[in-house]
């Protein structure tokens, strides 16, 4: 099935290849994943914000049907509304047919070209993120282990941008991402993209755990890489290693020396005591992931960091995954497309050509694409265009229809029953004692079968790298006397995360209960409502056995359940298909009178059975 970016009739996603001006039917120059997915004939992908005509095509039905479907679901849509991806989920299921439904994210990274063959890879230098609290001296380190002073050309010594730097330990390369925050380092999570191999967390040892640094551990877990703690600073008055370890083993991560599977090394940026060490142990696990690439192919990566410079245009930082960058290139961005006119490298050495785990500053994009965009490199001008415009259409569509669809809230977790067994949260409050008593609350809600898991905890503003991480993790947040500060609102209607906030700790923990109990799988509850008991029986030749029957207790409807029980065991579990008194039909007989009943698709009914007539009901289950 195609449809816009791959939909109905072929769709931008498969280009003819042109050869002399002719058109060559049915030969592609580049084939994606969907070409892939719909020779699976039971599955039809289905782009994200798809309208009500789209969405007709892609299920091959006709568009009053889907229309009449929505009228149904009490959804009054015209032919080109955007629908959101529970609305098509629906009516995929109304009318029986499986379907994968793709944001434009995910079709960036689902090209089946994109599978080397193993004799193609060749080992590839390891990507490395830095990252800690403001002033533990993560620049200073990295400075130390480059031999360069880029600190000190720092507004206040604090890193401002991005950084993508590499280095050489012997004949070994590796490749440093150096962060100002965790922002980006979660955006590109959110995105689908894997931009660093390893993470290292940089605590000093005379300060121990900050805030920052469990932002910073609570990110790398979130993205799911191995972590490697720095423990910088030994060198100053009062650095205490051994209690670095300690608050560590507290955040989840165990030192090695400890019988844990965290590598923890002591290093001082300053006397450079250490870094060979962590260099090694860099290395060392690098060779454990066996980090491979194709190096001859078309390029492919994530940009780091963009700006707009006043004399260059848009500057893109781009960390090459996969393939050969080279100047002339035609690339794509998400929305964003250009021509490589140049490149330079860390240095600011201009190059021709970039390889796996290589960080180059490319100029040449038409407009600046955000950080966390995954690049490639297409095989021409028009090409790169088409994309870059058939995915802002699409981004535009899913903003559309985000806004009428549903993301996790606690006014809708009731209606996911069980299909939710995890309620993720990021907290936020005023003070670290109000923050202590709000988990201390949590931790006593019962959690045998519904999760509440807090992927992060923190002091102070809802701030946008928190509403970043909530999207990733599909977490909800929570804040006690705090409220979003900056851009953090706006971030979270884009991204649809929400934000509830509370002045009383019981309120917040009483609405949490309520979710909890929402999601919870309803209780099926019976009740006895009549017993009956067989005096005679008769044959009828066009009707089989009839039960002459007398009504000891309750009363018995038409239709209802009803179990047949002989010498105490239950031999039929059915319904009542026929219900009469004297000659008439009756809908209902009370208990002390006489009737005549035939149950349904069951005849072996004998004088002395008695049968118990009963009642299912559906029960909102309580939490203990």
């Amino acid at each position: 099935p195609g449809g816009p970016g791959g939909g109905p009739g072929g769709g931008p996603n498969r280009p003819p290849r042109r050869r002399g001006g002719r058109r060559r039917r049915g030969t592609y120059e580049e084939p994606v994943a969907q070409d892939v997915s719909a020779l699976k004939a039971d599955v039809i992908r289905v782009n994200s914000g798809s309208t009500v005509k789209d969405v007709a095509e892609y299920l091959g039905v006709a568009v009053p049907e889907v229309i009449k479907k929505l009228m149904g679901l009490g959804e009054m849509a015209t032919l080109t509304q955007t629908l959101s991806d529970d609305a098509i989920q629906v009516l995929a299921d109304e009318f029986d047919k499986k379907i994968e439904i793709v944001t434009a994210a995910e079709d960036q990274h689902a090209d089946p070209e994109y599978e080397d063959a193993e004799e193609d890879l060749v080992p590839r230098p390891p990507v490395i993120t830095i990252m800690g609290h403001v002033d533990h001296g993560k620049t200073s380190l990295l400075d130390a282990i480059r031999e360069t002073d880029v600190a000190a050309g720092e507004a206040g010594g604090i890193t401002q941008h991005i950084g993508a730097y590499q280095v050489h330990k012997g004949d070994k390369v590796i490749t440093f991402l150096d962060t100002p925050g965790h922002e980006a380092f979660t955006a590109m999570r959110a995105r689908g993209a894997q931009a660093t191999d390893i993470a290292v967390i940089v605590v000093a040892a005379d300060d121990g755990v900050r805030p920052q640094t469990r932002e910073a551990v609570d990110h790398a877990k979130a993205a799911d890489v191995p972590i490697v703690v720095a423990v910088n600073k030994i060198d100053k008055e009062g650095a205490q290693p051994d209690r670095v370890r300690t608050e560590m083993t507290q955040l989840g991560l165990q030192p090695e020396e400890w019988g844990g599977d965290t590598m923890f090394v002591d290093v001082s940026a300053k006397t450079r005591q250490g870094l060979d060490d962590l260099l090694e142990g860099l290395l060392l696990t690098a060779e454990v992931e066996e980090l491979t690439a194709n190096p001859d192919t078309e390029a492919s990566g994530t940009v780091i960091e963009s700006k707009l410079d006043p004399g260059r245009g848009a500057v893109v930082t781009v960390l090459v995954q996969r393939g050969t960058l080279k100047i002339g290139d035609a690339i794509v961005a998400g929305a964003h497309w250009g021509r490589v006119r140049a490149m330079s490298d860390y240095t600011g050495k201009r190059v021709k050509t970039a390889g796996p785990a290589e960080p180059v500053e490319v100029l040449g994009f038409d407009t600046v694409p955000e950080a966390g965009e995954f690049a490639r490199v297409v095989e021409n001008d028009r090409r790169a265009r088409q994309i870059a415009n058939e995915r802002a259409n699409r981004l535009k569509l899913e903003a559309q229809a985000r806004r009428h669809g549903i993301k996790t809230s606690l006014a809708n977790i009731f209606d996911r029953g069980g299909d939710v067994k995890e309620l993720n949260l990021v907290l936020k409050a005023d003070v670290s004692g109000s923050l202590e008593a709000f988990e201390d609350e949590i931790a006593k809600l019962p959690q045998e079968e519904i999760l509440v898991s807090i992927v992060r905890s923190g002091v102070g503003g809802i701030t946008e790298s928190d509403i970043n991480l909530a999207a990733a993790s599909d977490a909800i947040v929570m804040g006690f006397n705090v409220r979003p500060v900056g851009d953090a609102a706006a971030l979270a209607d884009r991204e649809g995360v929400e934000i509830r906030t509370y002045s009383v700790i019981y309120r917040a923990i009483e609405e949490l209960r309520d979710a909890m109990q929402g999601m919870l799988a309803p209780e099926t509850v019976e009740d006895v409502v009549g017993e009956i008991e067989v005096r005679e029986t008769f044959r009828a030749s066009k009707i089989g056995t009839i039960a002459g029957c007398m009504v000891t207790e309750g009363k018995v409807t038409r239709g209802a359940k009803v179990r047949l029980i002989r010498d105490g065991s239950v031999i039929h579990d059915g319904e009542i298909g026929s219900l009469r008194r004297f000659n008439d039909d009756v809908r209902e007989v009370l208990q002390g009178y006489e009737c005549g009943i035939v149950l349904a698709n069951y005849q072996n009914v004998q004088p002395g059975d008695t049968m118990e007539v009963y009642e299912t009901r559906q029960v909102e289950r309580t939490l203990s």
